[in-house]
Order: structure tokens, then sequence, then C-alpha cells
């Protein structure tokens, strides 16, 4: 396997390569370092406004000075990955748009998230949630206080092909540790039907039963891994809202949900479920992209 691990060399930074070392040596997995340069020129300067041919070369050599600064800084971070492979690349761009770049080289992206602001949030979002959005690998994104082991996890699954996934990542990703817990979360949409009241019920009570069969399969699946499972179903009107609420009521080190990869006009209109809880959750979050849809 190999890991992407974009660092911005700020407090975030000693966290998230615990975390890569921590999963990377149980995998033998190469860890690829990147570190986004911000551009010295964003746009084309006008004519006669006062920008010398000397003057381009200065901002060339200090965007060169920069590039360099950050391949002496990875390879000081090298030291702490030393029992592993590691690769560093940096690249001039925007964080995310650099990311999103490079994401075909890995397997699995990990990188830190730092709190904004409301204002912030709202006209720009986060280098995190942009790449949530548009990535198409599986992604860990660090919140909060980084774990020193993923002990008690929250698994939320919807039923589908993309939380399925997920589920078979995730225990593929993290072998449990010693007395380590997995809550598979089922949240379920209170959705009123227009049905005849005893078609509904024999309906819904088919369904319920075949749901928690399939969701008690699962749990056989993980404790098999090694995982204490337990299956919990929570009726909510919103998806989101219910898995952000049950996670803020526990005390998890990881939250692990599946991504369907909206298209581009349905990820603006409406983002996604693990987008949202991305925002709302201040834990360590793994999302699994499926295909566009």
């Amino acid at each position: 396997m190999k890991f992407l691990v974009p660092v911005d060399f700020t407090d975030i930074t000693n966290p998230l390569l615990k975390v890569a070392k921590l999963l990377a040596l149980k995998h033998n997995a190469s860890v690829i370092l990147l570190h986004a340069v911000s551009p010295i020129i964003y746009l084309p300067y006008p004519e006669g406004f006062g920008i010398t041919p000397i003057d381009l070369s200065k901002l060339a050599e200090l965007e060169a000075q920069s590039i360099e600064s950050a391949k002496q800084r990875l390879e000081a971070l090298r030291d702490f990955l030393a029992e592993l492979s590691v690769d560093i690349v940096v690249d001039v761009g925007e964080p995310s748009e650099v990311i999103l770049a490079k994401e075909e080289m890995a397997d699995l992206i990990i990188l830190g998230s730092h709190s904004k602001g409301l204002v912030e949030r709202i006209l720009i979002g986060s280098t995190s949630e942009r790449v949530a959005r548009y990535c198409h690998k599986p992604l860990l994104v660090l919140k909060g206080k980084a774990p020193e082991s993923f002990k008690n996890v929250c698994l939320a699954h919807d039923l589908s092909k993309h939380a399925q996934s997920a589920f078979e990542f995730f225990l593929n990703l993290v072998p449990p540790e010693e007395d380590g817990r997995l809550t598979l979360l089922h949240v379920e949409e209170t959705i009123e039907l227009p049905m005849v009241d005893a078609l509904t019920e024999g309906l819904t009570k088919k369904i319920e039963e075949e749901k928690i069969n399939y969701l008690n399969s699962l749990l056989e699946r993980a404790e098999e891994k090694g995982w204490k499972a337990e299956l919990v179903v929570k009726k909510h009107s919103n998806t989101a809202d219910g898995v952000v609420e049950f996670v803020k009521e526990g005390d998890y080190d990881l939250v692990v949900m599946g991504s369907r990869g909206l298209s581009g006009l349905k990820r603006v209109l409406i983002g996604s479920t693990s987008s949202q809880v991305l925002r709302r959750v201040d834990v360590p979050v793994l999302i699994h992209k499926g295909m566009p849809s």
C-alpha cells in the first residue's frame, strides 16, 4: 500500500505523522510526504504595472527557494518514518488542488484538518473538506485530538454498496487493538408513506428483519477479525444529523463512512452525508469513496 500524507508544517504535522506511521507499519506501506508551496505570482501583471523582467526573475527565485526549503523540512520529517519507505514531493499551487492532482499516487490519503471560523468555513470551506468532496481515493481526515490508536470506532452503515465497501476497507486497514470496540451504526430515516396500515405493517416488519439479519452478519465478520462489535439502530429524520448526534454522545477515536461519490452538480447542490459529518464532528473520519453518480 501507499499512503499520501500532505503536511503543512503546522501543529497538526506531528500527530498526522504518528497516525500515518501507526497504520503504515501495520501494512508495511510506503509513505509519500507532500507539501504544497503557495505560488509567488498568482495573476499575470498588466502591461505598465511596473514589474520588470528583473522583478519577475526575483519572484521566480523566491519561489525556487520556497520549494527547496520545503524539501529540506520534509527530509527532516523523514527521520521519524525511518522504518518505512518514504518519498518526498513538493509542488506549487493551492493545497487542495495539489493533493487532488497527486491522489492517484496512493491507496489512501491521510491529512489533517484545521479549525476554522464560521464565516471562513461558509465562504471557502477547508482544504480537507474540498479534498473530501472531489477526491476518488479513500481519505482519512484527522480532527480534534489525534488518537494514539483506534480502539473505539463508529462505522455508519446505510446498507448501500458504498457503505459495505467502507466496511471492508476498514477491516483490512485497521487491525483491532486489545479490547477494540466497533459500533456498527445504522440510522434509519423516518419517512411517512401513504400506504394501507396492514400492508405497511407487514412490509415494514419483513424489511426490518432482513436489515437486522444483514447487519448482524457484518457484526460476525468484525468479531472474526477480533473486534468486540455491537449494532445500534437509530431512527432520525436526517441521516447526517443522526450520525453526528450519536458520535457526539460517545467517545470515539474514529468514524468510518462510505460515500457514493456525487457528480459535480449534485456535489455543489447537496453535498453528501459524509461531507456533512466530516464538517461537524471533532474526531478523525475515514471516508471510502464510490464511483461518481
